[in-house]
């Protein structure tokens, strides 16, 4: 019988057999490979070298002995990357952790369990699985949510149960992953149901004979029945579809390119049809843009030249924002644009819309001597307060000419009669020969002008003339007004002296 042992050879190379071996064959084998060494000529065994040959198993009758190797410490990768590897007397084990696994003899490498195969419904009818290592997400769509670790099936938010999410008398009405604001008689959304209703109206369109500019008279009447439709009022006859914004829009430029031309063909109209315009032009654009489908939109014609930007975020936007043209920039902020956060609509915008032919903003009958040296340019926002900004705007304007003159930063103003160009809430903050950024608390129509600087600094030469003048003459009143008291004091004492020489 063997020993229950290594077997112990020492021929000139080394060979290790591990396998399971009955006692019989490990004899079997041991007589083999002295036969294999000597067949090669190696000889008798030599001292110092040896060839093991490991008896993992014996066994004797009805009674069996283990010889353990720890497999564990001589591989140890074989239970993969994620799993531990266990020894097990004559074996071992390999250990998974949580959402791993190996076979049914946990002996092969972890490897990951897919839950999203495995259970194609656990992240609930509308719920994304996304596989993860040992783990999984449920990614919710728009309008759905889930619990804090992700691990739950997607279910619907109910956008109703918030305040106001609808606006001033919306009506809310919850949907699958989203929710439909409905608005009552005289509010609108502008088409979005998802945004807040505010009240629209449409009188403000309606047009008078005579009271219009050349060809304002159709398009404001298209204005008015788009605004009755969008506030939900009752039109009489059939309705027709409504107009893209974009179509209004190049509608209000053209039209506005003929009143700029009828205006240079006709001679400077006075204050009165200039206010008429601008007024116009910013309640059109105050219909028109909330119904704009891009983020930026712009049109350039050869007498106008308009951009708007538009935003429809679930909360105010932040930050800075800016619009450029060819000749004048518009730089302010989302919080100046939206004013009163609490009377979001669930949409912003911006407009620049620049007047190329200068001519047509000029008052004939203006006692002003006026000298525009820039592109006139209005500004308009969805803030309806926007006499008082909280933060001024800053307008960038390139000079037409260029000049050493500083110019005078102006708006149209309205406020105390037909309209006049105005410095009052405007500042030039930096100017050259080519360039003047102003700043300005409010907002209108700008530009920049020459004139009213020069008649400023006259008016102040005359008022310094006339002060002077009066200082002069104040001057001559108190100098002869001392002489003729000195005089007649002294007419006195020497009237005295007289006296009292005659008594002596």
């Amino acid at each position: 019988m063997l020993p229950n042992h290594y077997l112990e050879l020492k021929p000139s190379w080394r060979v290790t057999l591990t396998h399971r071996l009955s006692e019989s064959m490990g004899a079997i084998i041991y007589l083999l490979i002295l036969a294999l060494l000597k067949d090669y000529g190696h000889g008798e065994p030599q001292e110092g070298i040896a060839v093991y040959v490991f008896l993992g198993l014996l066994t004797t009758g009805a009674t069996q002995q283990c010889l353990d190797k720890d497999e564990c410490v001589e591989f140890p990768d074989i239970c993969g990357k994620w799993g531990t590897c266990r020894n097990a007397g004559c074996s071992y084990v390999c250990q998974c952790p949580n959402g791993f696994r190996n076979s049914g003899d946990r002996q092969t490498s972890c490897v990951e369990k897919d839950k999203c195969v495995e259970s194609p419904d656990i992240c609930g009818k509308w719920g994304t699985c996304l596989n993860q290592v040992g783990s999984y997400m449920c990614q919710c769509p728009n309008g759905f949510r889930n619990s804090g670790d992700r691990q739950t099936s997607c279910v619907d938010i109910d956008e109703c149960n918030a305040d106001g999410v609808c606006g001033k008398g919306g009506i809310c009405q919850n949907l699958n992953g989203s929710y439909w604001c409905e608005c009552p008689a005289g509010f609108t959304n502008f088409g979005k149901n998802q945004t807040k209703c505010v009240e629209l109206n449409c009188d403000q369109y309606e047009t008078q004979p005579g009271q219009t500019l050349p060809g304002f008279d159709s398009f404001l009447s298209l204005l008015r029945n788009n605004c009755l439709v969008l506030n939900n009022s009752t039109l009489s006859g059939p309705t027709r579809p409504l107009p893209t914004g974009d179509v209004l829009l190049t509608l209000l430029v053209n039209t506005t390119d003929v009143n700029q031309l009828d205006l240079q063909s006709n001679g400077h109209r006075s204050s009165s049809e200039v206010t008429k315009l601008l007024k116009t032009i910013e309640i059109s654009i105050r219909l028109i843009a909330p119904l704009l489908t891009e983020n930026v939109t712009r049109i350039e014609t050869n007498h106008t030249e308009v951009e708007i930007m538009v935003r429809r975020d679930k909360t105010p936007p932040k930050g800075p924002v800016s619009l450029t043209n060819e000749n004048t920039q518009l730089d302010t902020s989302w919080e100046t644009v939206i004013g009163d956060y609490l009377k979001y609509p669930g949409f912003a915008f911006v407009v620049l819309l620049s007047y190329k032919n200068l001519d047509s903003l000029k008052d004939n009958n203006s006692s002003q001597n006026l000298q525009l040296m820039s592109s006139a340019l209005t500004v308009s926002v969805s803030n309806s307060n926007t006499t008082n900004l909280p933060q001024p705007i800053n307008l960038t304007f390139n000079h037409l000419q260029s000049s050493d003159v500083d110019p005078t930063c102006v708006y149209w103003s309205d406020e105390n009669g037909p309209g006049v160009w105005s410095g009052r809430g405007c500042t030039s903050v930096m100017s050259n020969s080519n360039q003047t950024v102003c700043s300005c608390n409010h907002l209108s129509t700008y530009t920049l002008l020459e004139g009213i600087h020069q008649e400023k600094q006259s008016l102040v030469m005359l008022v310094g003339f006339f002060v002077a003048l009066t200082c002069v003459v104040l001057s001559l009143i108190t100098t002869l007004w001392c002489r003729f008291v000195s005089r007649k004091r002294r007419g006195g004492y020497r009237l005295k002296q007289d006296v009292q020489l005659n008594r002596k």
